[in-house]
């Protein structure tokens, strides 16, 4: 996928920088984020820029939970010689370099070439800033050079605020910020980066509200008065950027043949049947639209007009659609243990048999031969990764309604997808054996209760019962990256924990696979529920978790990870690749699986040890 700068006029020839991948603009490289191309630093235009004629996607729980009407997938152009139509726009960024022999620093149109990549005077390659400015608020800008060298006060300069007299130099005498040096040529101040990266290095600075994502114009700016904090940041860091996204599984009967052919054409018969057509004109849009399905006679006419009315009904609801509704909906599909229907292409499990000394702690074990995700980007943060709060002072001066920056200009009805195809096995634990052990534990996790409430990460449905859950289901993935030949950042979690308050009990994980391949993967994760290699990889599983090479401290620890928040869980034992965690690698305890040293019946699968 080539990425373009944006035209600044209808008579310029846009210009290609670089290629990603579709996914790595769904996650890491999304709309805002900055990105290093082999001649340009650029920032990815926002999705307002993106071309009508992108591929859509449509996953209906998707799109209640996240009130849009579609997704849709970053463009590819097929012709690969056409230059003037980009595919993803991109803007450069940061707009000050520096020349590596004369150490000239300003905007890289003042060096004089016209491609913007070399300085006449020396005939060096120019190189980008390598700092920049942002807050809370998804703001950025080029750091505020001439601000640092004279500490906001430009009286005493004969070039007042202007960026074209700044020159940098590096000393080899230390490798740290001190090292280089900003001077002012037109009045002779000088100063180290030292400290401009600290969290108060820019008080006093105001935040202009710039958003080079949409635009580097000052009519481009947020119209809100920003009042946050401006912080200093490398353009690489990781804390630049924090891309939020949310996904889900096409289960039945969303998964069918039948509504997959309907989700071809969706756009247009949802449109259709707002004009409250006739039953006989709907029979004839059917008729034509569906002519090549209806061949085949798989399906009747009067079977696609009840889904197509189904899908209509289910659009229109009213009521609030949640993350809980929608993995109740995905669970419940998954408690089926058999579904194999023959015009299903999206959504194949089948229960298998459990290994004899784990039946009376596990009810079902289900291999998912073939399941589809829907990935959406639906905004991103900076800074940091936690939902903003009003009582934590970093978020100072957060305006927005939402807990993450939006990707676009103007609100736009739909968000930036990409479709996904895997596999993965399914455990479901007994309720009964898990009744127990939260008896047996009752009050046990109640000192990671109340550092989950003092911290910004957020569980909707914490309980002993969700860390036992999600502790074994990250065990079990480190297990399996031995057995099956998958690297652990390449098996992802689905947590299904009972949500507080609700009728419908929930105590199974997924670990699956999922890639944007149109032949999603092999079934080399999905073979490893049969009963022999299954009971195999959960013995060497337990064994494996009943020490730690950190013990016994680490099985002791109540206070481990990010805000305290796990118990015996480290990087030795039970850490996953941050790709793989739906918690950030909080809310863990081995403990819980396998007990302590000294009471091995405090874990639920404890009793095996005997």
């Amino acid at each position: 996928m080539a990425l373009h700068f944006g035209k600044k006029s209808e008579n310029e020839k846009t210009k290609v920088v670089g290629e990603l991948r579709r996914t790595q603009l769904i996650t890491t490289f999304g709309s805002g984020a900055i990105v290093d191309m082999p001649d340009y630093s650029v920032v990815i235009a926002a999705t307002n820029y993106w071309k009508s004629n992108s591929p859509v996607l449509h996953e209906p729980n998707l799109e209640k939970l996240l009130k849009v009407s579609h997704f849709k997938q970053p463009y590819v152009t097929e012709d690969t010689g056409d230059k003037s139509s980009p595919d993803i726009p991109a803007f450069r960024f940061p707009i000050i370099h520096f020349c590596p022999d004369c150490g000239r620093l300003m905007p890289y149109w003042g060096f004089g070439d016209d491609t913007g990549k070399i300085c006449l005077h020396c005939k060096k390659n120019i190189v980008p800033s390598r700092f920049i400015a942002t807050c809370i608020n998804g703001h950025m800008e080029d750091f505020p050079y001439k601000w640092w060298v004279h500490g906001g006060d430009y009286s005493k300069c004969p070039a007042a605020d202007k960026d074209d007299k700044l020159t940098i130099t590096f000393s080899d005498e230390t490798g740290g910020l001190d090292s280089i040096v900003i001077t002012c040529t037109a009045c002779g101040k000088k100063r180290s980066m030292a400290g401009c990266l600290g969290k108060d290095a820019l008080r006093g600075y105001t935040c202009k509200g710039s958003r080079p994502w949409i635009g580097l114009k000052a009519d481009k700016r947020d119209p809100i008065p920003c009042t946050a904090p401006m912080r200093g940041l490398q353009r690489g860091a990781s804390n630049v950027y924090f891309s939020q996204t949310a996904s889900a599984l096409t289960i039945p009967p969303w998964s069918s043949r039948l509504h997959q052919e309907i989700e071809l054409y969706w756009d247009r018969l949802s449109s259709f049947l707002d004009g409250n057509p006739t039953e006989e004109n709907l029979r004839g849009v059917v008729e034509v639209q569906f002519y090549n399905l209806l061949t085949l006679e798989l399906y009747s006419v009067d079977d696609i007009i009840r889904e197509i009315k189904k899908r209509k009904n289910i659009e229109g609801v009213s009521e609030e659609y949640t993350k809980q509704n929608l993995y109740e909906d995905e669970y419940q599909v998954f408690c089926l243990g058999d579904y194999e229907q023959s015009d299903d292409y999206q959504f194949r499990i089948e229960s298998v048999d459990i290994p004899e000394f784990l039946k009376d702690y596990i009810d079902d074990v289900v291999m998912v031969k073939r399941l589809r995700e829907v990935l959406a980007l639906r905004g991103f943060r900076r800074i940091s990764p936690e939902k903003p709060s009003a009582d934590d002072e970093r978020f100072n001066g957060y305006h927005y309604d939402g807990d993450c920056v939006p990707l676009s200009e103007a609100p736009l009805n739909w968000y930036p997808g990409i479709e996904m195809l895997g596999e993965g096995v399914f455990i479901r634990l007994n309720e009964d054996a898990l009744s127990a052990w939260e008896d047996r534990n009752t009050g046990y996790y109640e000192a990671m209760k109340s550092q989950l409430e003092a911290s910004t990460i957020e569980c909707g449905n914490f309980s002993p019962r969700y860390v036992l859950l999600h502790t074994l289901s990250h065990l079990l993935i480190r297990q399996l990256s031995v057995e099956c030949g998958y690297s652990g950042a390449s098996i992802k979690e689905r947590i299904y924990s009972t949500f507080p308050e609700s009728t419908h009990h929930m105590a199974g994980i997924l670990l699956y696979t999922s890639s944007s391949d149109s032949d999603g993967s092999l079934g080399g994760l999905a073979r490893n529920a049969l009963p022999e290699q299954f009971e195999l990889i959960f013995r060497n599983m337990l064994q494996e978790a009943s020490w730690c090479s950190s013990d016994p401290i680490c099985i002791e620890s109540k206070a481990q990870g990010y805000d305290s928040l796990n118990y015996a869980a480290c990087h030795a034992c039970t850490l996953l690749p941050e790709t793989s965690c739906v918690m950030r690698n909080c809310l863990l305890d081995r403990g819980a699986v396998v007990g302590s040293l000294l009471n091995r019946r405090s874990g639920f699968f404890g009793d095996l040890f005997d």
